[in-house]
């Protein structure tokens, strides 16, 4: 039912179905790595955050409606608004590093391994810094 739904939206042109341009796709990519999120985002993450980004240079005010702290972490560092539906939502920005919570060893938030190059034990993430909204 709701895929008839869909169909019908988008029939009737209630609903338009876009894709960002791949410029803004880049920059949210950037902007993830940069404040430590890119593996936890999904292609479909990015695409909706990129397409906010977007409406946000055409003079539009996109909202994105979520809970993940992930999606508001990077729609913050871009600069596009955000609410959430059943958490608090985010306080703080945060810049994050991976580390091995084995030897200590510090990796950058963009490290592709999931896992220490020294020792194998499954990488974790912590705050490295802390940004006011």
């Amino acid at each position: 039912m709701p895929w008839v739904r869909f169909n019908a939206a988008v029939e009737s042109k209630r609903l338009k179905v876009r894709t960002s341009r791949d410029v803004f796709f880049h920059e949210v990519k950037e902007a993830s790595k940069k404040v430590g999120d890119e593996r936890y985002l999904s292609e479909t993450d990015f695409q909706v955050l990129a397409l906010a980004l977007e409406l946000k240079r055409r003079g539009l005010y996109p909202m994105i409606v979520t809970d993940d702290y992930s999606i508001q972490n990077v729609a913050n560092q871009i600069g596009v608004d955000f609410t959430s539906l059943l958490t608090y939502g985010i306080k703080f920005r945060f810049n994050w590093i991976q580390y091995c919570p084995a030897c200590h060893r510090k990796y950058p938030p963009d490290h592709k391994l999931k896992v220490c190059k020294v020792c194998g034990t499954t990488l974790k993430r912590k705050p490295l810094r802390k940004t006011s909204l």
